[in-house]
This record gives C-alpha cells, structure tokens and sequence, in this order.
C-alpha cells in the first residue's frame, strides 16, 4: 500500500476541527499515541529511507514498516501494517534479527477522516499542534489544503525526527 501524505505546521486546532465537521467529517481516533521506533543495531535510522515502528493506540498494538519513495511535494511511502497480539514475543522476534528499540515518542492526536482521506492533528510537548493529511492523490491533498484555509501554512514533507530538529526539541533515543 502507498501513503500520500504532507505536514501542514502550527495550525489553529479549535478552527480546523470546526472546519472538518462542517464537512461532515467522522471523528475516529482521540488518545495518546506511543510509538517505538526500531533499527537495525549497527545502522543509524535518520540516515535511510524506511522505518520500522510499533505503535500503541488504546489497546491495539500495530507493528509497520515504512520505505521511503521519491516525491517533491509529499511524503509518499510504501507502508505494510500488521497487528500484534503479543507484543514480548514480537519484540524478541524482533531482536532475534537484530532490530533494538532506538526511539520512542509520545503523542496526543484526534483523527477524522472524509471518504478516503485522513486528518490527523498531532500534539507533542514543544512543538505547535500540527496536522497530516493522508490521500491517495495529489490533487486531493491540495483541494483539502485550499478547503480548510491552510494554504498560507508552512507545508513539510518530513518524517517526524525532522519535525523534531526543525523546532529544535530534543528527541528521546533509547540508546
């Protein structure tokens, strides 16, 4: 599966959130997000293109793999996402091919979604709340951009270790 998505920086929440339920948007997620990010232990994961990250939303546990594609104007990756029924088997699984725990990160998101396409408004600690929009094209992620009142907004195509470097916040590596 691909994912199209782009970073749009300090937005207004209370505004965009009107916004999207003028829209008629379904609200489908509204809790903490903790994620771990692994790599192979003799790699460096900010210098590649793919990511391995478990993920805990509630109560479901999700293991992806993320490999970077060329794109100018998105973040556009080849993403495949499994559940994970027993996380101490995995991560040893994990280990057995000599993926460790590099980072760990911690987020508050409220997630709608209109049709196919995906809004998720990301807090962290230090950084002014952010939203990603997901879509299958192009077009669709700019017409969203163009609807919401958002095209004078700072736009990124980064992952989030350089959402980090940008506000200068320190990220928290394991190692």
């Amino acid at each position: 599966m691909f994912e199209k998505e782009i970073k749009i920086l300090e937005i207004n929440k209370k505004k965009v959130i009107k916004k999207l339920e003028e829209f008629w948007a379904s609200k489908t997620f509204e809790d903490i997000v903790y994620d771990v990010y692994y790599d192979y232990c003799d790699s460096k994961m900010q210098d590649c293109d793919r990511l391995f990250r478990i993920r805990q939303k509630w109560d479901c546990l999700l293991y992806t793999i993320k490999k970077k594609e060329k794109s100018d104007n998105l973040k556009v990756c080849q993403e495949q996402e499994c559940s994970i029924t027993d996380l101490e088997w995995f991560k040893k699984t994990l280990e057995k091919y000599w993926l460790v725990p590099m980072r760990e990160k911690r987020k508050f998101r409220v997630s709608y979604k209109i049709d196919d396409v995906e809004f998720d408004i990301d807090e962290y600690d230090w950084i002014p709340t952010f939203m990603e929009i997901e879509a299958s094209d192009d077009e669709i992620i700019k017409d969203w951009i163009k609807k919401l009142w958002l095209k004078n907004n700072v736009k990124k195509t980064f992952w989030s270790r350089w959402l980090f470097e940008y506000y200068k916040v320190p990220y928290i590596d394991l190692k």
